[in-house]
């Protein structure tokens, strides 16, 4: 490969992996931003409302708190300390200059060897931890978005499987109840019969365990999101 080729390639691949940085900031829309889509809504309301995801929020807040405090760690290096005794607070009294020994301010500034080296040391490790919580949150909000939108999904399949399956068992109803009365009125045979309540009983079970999952389906999501599914507005 000659250099002229080796350049386009590099910058192409240069290209790709920044265009694959992820904004965990557009994750999740923030609250101020209305968005026509129910399940980027859900996904909102859900990040508000989580309690992990309190835990991760009061997490980076603590590693703030401590980024900041290594940062000014040195000051427990300073003292100061004040003299007060008859000759400080009345200096006209001190005829033979004894204040001179009972200095009324005294600064001080005492540091170790080791000091100089964990304190920076201290301060670096503070901002590791910070990052650790700031990708701690990031995670978060990638798997809160994912379930949240897998489960607003299911949620619609199991709606649409339970509408299919409680039409089908109306029909079936409807069908059964005729082939029920042309066996009261002698006009079918019981072999007959026994097989439209058997279809009955199966289309009939099979609409509870459909109801169920989808009521199931819809307290999943519900429980990502903190509120009942009618409330979202």
């Amino acid at each position: 490969m000659n250099r002229m080729n080796i350049v386009p390639l590099f910058l192409l691949v240069s290209f790709s992996a920044a265009s694959q940085t992820i904004d965990y900031n557009k994750i999740i829309l923030p609250e101020h931003v209305r968005t026509s889509d129910f399940g980027e809504k859900l996904v909102q309301i859900a990040w508000r409302n989580h309690p992990l995801n309190e835990v991760y929020r009061r997490e980076m807040a603590i590693a703030n708190v401590n980024v900041r405090a290594s940062t000014v760690d040195w000051l427990n290096t300073v003292r100061v300390s004040a003299n007060m005794n008859e000759f400080t607070l009345n200096p006209e009294a001190d005829i033979f200059g004894r204040a001179a020994f009972y200095p009324r301010y005294n600064i001080g500034l005492a540091i170790s060897l080791g000091q100089l080296f964990t304190i920076p040391y201290t301060t670096r490790k503070n901002k590791e931890m910070l990052m650790i919580a700031q990708a701690n949150l990031n995670q978060q909000k990638l798997a809160l978005r994912n379930a949240v939108l897998k489960a607003y999904n299911e949620y619609l399949l199991r709606e649409k499987v339970f509408k299919l399956q409680s039409q089908l068992l109306l029909d079936n109803e409807t069908s059964h109840k005729l082939v029920e009365q042309r066996f009261k009125n002698g006009d079918t045979t019981f072999e007959i019969y026994s097989e439209s309540l058997t279809r009955y009983s199966e289309v009939s079970i099979s609409a509870m365990q459909a109801e169920t999952a989808f009521k199931n389906a819809k307290l999943d999501l519900e429980q990502l999101i903190g509120v009942r599914l009618e409330d979202v507005r």
